[in-house]
């Protein structure tokens, strides 16, 4: 329904546009390549009107003579939407980036320390920091992400600077007394945010299996469910997970244990459920098109083949998954398998840059039988697909997902994402920031 109206609209726009021809009102853009949904258009053209609006995409010759009257920009290098960061913590700030190799434990508890350090910062300049990092994002070529957040801090930087999405609002309470605060807490932060930025969905959302308390997962798995409005939770992300569900918990100094002490707090009544992470979300009334599933990085083919099944989303973030475990989640499988995928930065800490083309670029280097148009896929219309954004990831008539452009920097190129994934972090700038997406569901 919403792509048959977004269909509609954009025959509107285009018919009033062709009948007034007011030039002053749009732009046609032409440049080497132009990167369209169904693949990259050599010597494309695309035509915007002045709202941000993609009126007509498709080979420069057939354009400039339907627009002949309209202005121009012939661009060298590469066109494209704005990228989609399916996975961000933008509350952390800009800051330095651990380690790799560290594992989960550990990291959860050096950003724990970071999250510390940021509380004994002035207001001023704990804003300038997280101002900072929204800022790079945008730098980054994102218009939209999806921020996980525990103070919702990041909200007003993300209103002004104009980066659109949802906003995760996370619940990492362990046992369910103090998760059923934090859900009632979540209500009053919400509410001091007035008024509420466009194009900025709210969502609440567990953190994760070893953090949250199964009743706070029931509930939020079924409000996302019964709302028809997506949510998130990490999924699957060390080994140390697995332990703890199947039952790794008889010693205090278990590894299973630490994970949750790192993330939130233990509960001495938790009974676990001896399965996989999968089967538990699945048994929680998770797994669903509605809940998208972060990280991964310990999925087994049948797990897999289950979330397919599904239609749940992926968001795959490897270069925390490097932090995590040392290696990247199972690419290959999960395409095999016709998932969803989307990728993710996860914070600062993992992925300073914030560059979702970053990201697609560590698993074009480890999974090279992967097309690399598959990977853009993954961070510009996977993303937008994954956040339930309409509007965004895809240069077609009648969205309007921002326009970049890409500095070839005098390569000759015969394979515009194959040199998008190898270059690793490209020139990109602003041709036209994205439109705010409705806020509805």
């Amino acid at each position: 329904m919403i792509r048959s109206s977004i269909k509609r609209l954009a025959s509107e726009a285009l018919r009033v546009a062709l009948e007034e021809r007011d030039a002053s009102r749009i732009c046609v853009y032409t440049a080497p390549w132009v990167m369209g949904s169904e693949g990259p258009i050599r010597d494309g053209a695309v035509v915007l009107d002045n709202y941000g609006q993609i009126l007509a995409i498709g080979p420069a010759a057939e354009i400039r003579r339907s627009f002949s009257w309209a202005r121009r920009a012939d661009m060298g290098g590469i066109l494209m939407p704005g990228l989609i960061n399916a996975h961000a913590r933008l509350e952390i700030g800009e800051t330095e980036r651990l380690p790799e190799g560290l594992g989960l434990t550990r990291k959860l508890r050096a950003l724990r320390e970071i999250r510390r350090a940021d509380e004994r910062l002035d207001p001023t300049s704990r804003e300038a920091k997280i101002r900072a990092a929204v800022r790079r994002s945008v730098a980054s070529g994102n218009a939209a992400v999806g921020d996980v957040t525990d103070s919702l801090r990041a909200v007003p930087s993300m209103g002004r600077e104009g980066l659109y999405g949802v906003v995760f609002h996370e619940i990492s309470e362990f046992s369910p007394r103090r998760a059923a605060k934090a859900l009632a807490a979540a209500a009053v932060e919400r509410a001091r945010i007035a008024p509420w930025p466009d194009g900025l969905r709210y969502r609440l959302a567990p953190h994760s299996l070893y953090s949250t308390a199964e009743s706070a997962l029931r509930e939020l798995f079924a409000r996302a469910v019964d709302r028809s409005a997506v949510t998130a939770i990490r999924l699957a992300e060390s080994d140390a997970e697995w332990g703890l569900l199947q039952g790794d918990t008889a010693s205090g100094s278990s590894t299973s244990r630490a994970l949750v002490d790192a993330a939130a707090a233990w509960w001495d009544e938790f009974h676990p459920p001896q399965t996989d992470p999968l089967s538990y979300v699945e048994q929680l009334g998770g797994l669903s098109e509605q809940v998208m599933l972060v990280h991964m990085n310990e999925a087994t083919n049948d797990m897999a083949a289950r979330v397919s099944d599904a239609r749940a989303p992926l968001v795959l973030c490897p270069r925390s998954a490097l932090q995590d475990s040392g290696k990247l989640p199972p690419l290959a499988t999960f395409l095999q398998e016709g998932c969803r995928v989307a990728l993710g930065t996860d914070s600062p800490a993992t992925s300073p840059d914030q560059s979702v083309l970053r990201e697609a670029a560590e698993l074009h280097a480890a999974f090279p039988e992967v097309p690399a148009l598959t990977l853009f896929k993954a961070a510009t219309s996977g993303g937008a697909d994954a956040l339930g954004i309409d509007s965004m990831g895809s240069l077609q008539p009648g969205k309007a997902p921002g326009l970049l452009h890409a500095d070839l920097r005098g390569d000759s190129v015969d394979d515009p994402a194959g040199w998008l994934m190898r270059s690793g972090n490209p020139d990109l700038s602003w041709l036209v920031r994205p439109a705010p997406p409705s806020q509805a569901a």
